[in-house]
């Protein structure tokens, strides 16, 4: 089993992660792997303090989420993959192998992602202003998903290296949206994982990280050819894909 991390200037939450997911006795991943997506911190230098973590550095100038998870992925030799946010800090000991645990006790399971109990004013503001309100036009049957954002999943690597996936903060979202057409809403769970703690980001980087989660969703629902259960504008659709 491999977990995944990506890190891009990460330097000083990337430890509470490690700390915990190396400190399990015993351990529940044959592979840890911190990928660096081209940090100008310290990020790498913090990952290679643990003896356990494989570090993997990306430095080809043209960062992504998506594409360091691929990455990733892609060295790992296990069937299964986990993946986890480095800015985690409410991280605790067994919730990923709950993820895990989930995945693999229930045979129709192909992922299985954590949902956080936070308030709707205190939650990720990507996922109540983009993705919930675009989840209920498009995809009706993921709208009832609580974090469908969350960066900690549990999936088979076959799936993995399977998906067309983006490059960027779509990732996550792609991830579940080409689960859910591949083997139906049924095959996705979600595991309570309290309230997260994460830093919040300014809403410069937020705009980016939404035009990225819409393009990669309208992506698919063109692919798809879903029709909208509200009439989209044209030139929206147009404007971000």
């Amino acid at each position: 089993m491999a977990l995944v991390i990506p890190a891009r200037n990460e330097a000083p939450r990337l430890p509470h992660v490690l700390d915990i997911v190396t400190s399990d006795q015993p351990a529940l991943f044959d592979e840890i792997i911190v990928v660096d997506d081209g940090s100008a911190d310290a990020t790498q230098e913090v990952a290679h303090q643990f003896p356990q973590v494989r570090v993997v550095a990306i430095r080809d100038g043209r960062p992504g989420k998506g594409k360091a998870l691929r990455v990733g992925w892609e060295r790992s030799t296990a069937d299964i993959v986990v993946t986890c946010d480095a800015d985690l800090g409410s991280l605790q000991h067994a919730q990923l192998s709950r993820l895990v645990w989930t995945l693999t006790s229930q045979r129709q399971l192909r992922l299985a992602k954590a949902a956080y109990g936070n308030s709707a004013d205190d939650s990720g503001r990507v996922t109540e202003l983009t993705a919930k309100p675009l989840l209920e036009v498009f995809f009706p049957s993921c709208a009832d998903l609580q974090s469908p954002l969350s960066g900690e999943m549990a999936f088979y690597r076959d799936d993995a290296i399977s998906l067309d996936l983006p490059d960027d903060y779509g990732v996550d979202i792609a991830i579940l949206l080409e689960l859910a057409q591949r083997y139906g809403r049924s095959a996705i769970a979600e595991i309570p994982f309290g309230i997260k703690d994460h830093p919040h980001q300014p809403l410069s980087s937020l705009g980016i990280q939404s035009r990225q989660v819409i393009r990669a969703l309208l992506e698919r629902v063109e692919r798809l050819q879903i029709d909208p259960q509200e009439p989209i504008p044209e030139s929206l659709i147009t404007q971000l894909l």
